[in-house]
């Protein structure tokens, strides 16, 4: 490649940043006015976490991102476009936070609900910093110095995912990277 074709790859790339950066803002004013809605649909959630592993695959060559999901996992109600801002959102944050090694993007069926699970091979998150992980513009001592961000996008997962009527929650493993985990309703 030449110094043309990877200065439009970086020219691309932080424009795909500040797009998501303003819809991210915008989504938080919609959800602090009571305007955020959700519109329900059949979901194949294995379809959105492989097509979202492809594309972040192919902007991040430090990480290998494995999708494992039952053949048995059921179609869900949903919205499609909230969902997979929900994993998008865990995915990058997987990838943001640990520098290299296997994020691994897996489900997991219940009788009356799914489970996913996003893991990395990252630091992990610290005890103290759990309770605050999911408020709004929130962002760890730690990863306000090594990272960039608004501290918007597990606020905004945590919202979407409730507004489907599913929990959020994360099991830190100090030094052994952070598993984030949702469930749905079947």
């Amino acid at each position: 490649r030449d110094v043309v074709q990877d200065s439009l790859a970086v020219i691309e790339d932080e424009a795909d940043h500040l797009t998501e950066l303003v819809e991210n803002m915008l989504d938080a004013s919609r959800l602090a006015a009571g305007g955020f809605k959700i519109k329900k649909a059949d979901v194949n959630l294995p379809e959105i976490a492989h097509r979202l592993a492809e594309r972040f695959q192919t902007q991040d060559t430090n990480h290998t991102i494995v999708v494992d999901f039952p053949s048995d996992f059921p179609v869900i109600m949903g919205d499609e476009t909230r969902l997979s801002q929900v994993i998008s959102n865990l995915i990058n944050n997987a990838i943001k936070y640990s520098s290299s090694g296997e994020i691994r993007v897996s489900g997991q069926v219940l009788p009356k609900q799914v489970i996913i699970g996003i893991s990395d091979q990252g630091p992990g998150i610290p005890s103290d910093e759990i309770p605050h992980l999911f408020d709004r513009f929130y962002r760890g001592q730690e990863s306000a110095r090594k990272t960039s961000g608004t501290g918007l996008g597990l606020y905004l997962t945590r919202s979407i995912v409730e507004a489907h009527g599913g929990n959020i929650w994360v099991d830190p493993q100090p030094n052994e990277g952070a598993r984030f985990f949702f469930s749905l309703p079947r």
